[in-house]
């Protein structure tokens, strides 16, 4: 298989709420060996109960943590023609060749990323929060992608002073200037 023909698969990634399970297996660890030492005090208590659960408890819900069950929420795959976004919400399908425009915008009071795709026909929103590849790292593969395509990806600049904006448009022809 031709490495240009290879889809790039980024998806939802646990590796923090792994990192948080384990942090919390050992925590309890500890708890758990002195419940099953000591066991139930003679002269039993209900703050008792807080002490002698809260070790297992805590076992329980950071092997619950450490070991998710359930299939990425979030997948993108970026294949030689279009982009499709699978998310709870639905399918998502951009064809590159309608691509016009992606912009990375950070909300307001937000921690991640947002891409949105426009195209001739709307605007597809996506979030990029923990996913195995940075919202640069998309943009870097969807970039090449369209360089197969003779189009390529040209960031606009603001006009107080010529900073970068996040935006990219799509611009046909060689993505390279060609100097005399």
């Amino acid at each position: 298989m031709d490495k240009r023909s290879a889809d790039f698969e980024i998806y939802e990634d646990f590796r923090f709420r792994r990192a948080g399970g384990w942090l919390l297996i050992l925590v309890s660890l500890p708890l758990t060996l002195i419940w099953a030492l000591v066991g139930v005090p003679p002269r039993f208590n209900f703050a008792d109960l807080v002490f002698l659960v809260g070790g297992p408890g805590m076992l329980l819900s950071g092997l619950w943590v450490a070991f998710p069950r359930r299939a990425p929420g979030v997948k993108m795959t970026i294949s030689a023609d279009k982009v499709t976004i699978l998310t709870r919400r639905g399918v998502a399908v951009l064809m590159l060749d309608d691509l016009v425009r992606i912009k990375k915008t950070r909300p307001i009071m937000g921690k991640f990323d947002r891409l949105t795709f426009e195209t001739e026909d709307g605007a597809a929103k996506f979030d990029v929060i923990q996913l195995t590849r940075e919202a640069s790292d998309i943009i870097n593969l969807i970039s090449i992608r369209l360089e197969q395509r003779g189009k390529f990806l040209k960031q606009g600049r603001t006009d107080v002073l010529g900073a970068l904006n996040g935006i990219w448009d799509v611009r046909a022809g060689d993505p390279f200037e060609q100097s005399t």
